[in-house]
């Protein structure tokens, strides 16, 4: 591999990451604003749209909880060297188990986003 292709790679990896890190911060500023302006409008109930945003980010807390007891769990097992080590194989890894933890937290099998939920909507 040429310094020229591995540093295009460590762009790619940087900008993915990037990218990612920017929806996240924006999806958690939509509901800021939104929570602000329920609140400073004295609204003690709180509208549906309100109600499924605060549920969608408990299901992004529990999909990042079992995100990292699924790479703890990864980690345990010896790597096989039949695919060989290059960094696409571990973006893709780490973005399979990434999707794996945001299905297994929409199953409800954890129950741990309603907890949160509970927590936050008192």
């Amino acid at each position: 591999m040429s310094f020229e292709t591995f540093s295009r790679s460590g762009a790619l990896v940087e900008n993915i990451g990037l990218n990612r890190t920017l929806e996240a911060m924006k999806k958690k500023r939509d509901f800021a604003e939104v929570l602000i302006t329920e609140i400073s409008a004295g609204n003690r109930t709180v509208s549906k749209e309100t109600d499924k945003k605060l549920m969608d980010v408990c299901y992004d807390m529990e999909a990042m909880f079992i995100g990292n007891m699924l790479k703890s769990m990864r980690q345990t097992v010896k790597e096989n060297d039949l695919f060989g080590k290059s960094l696409a194989k571990d973006i893709f890894q780490d973005m399979l188990y990434e999707e794996y933890a945001k299905l297994m937290a929409r199953t409800d099998q954890f129950g741990l986003a309603h907890q949160i939920y509970n927590q936050l909507s008192v």
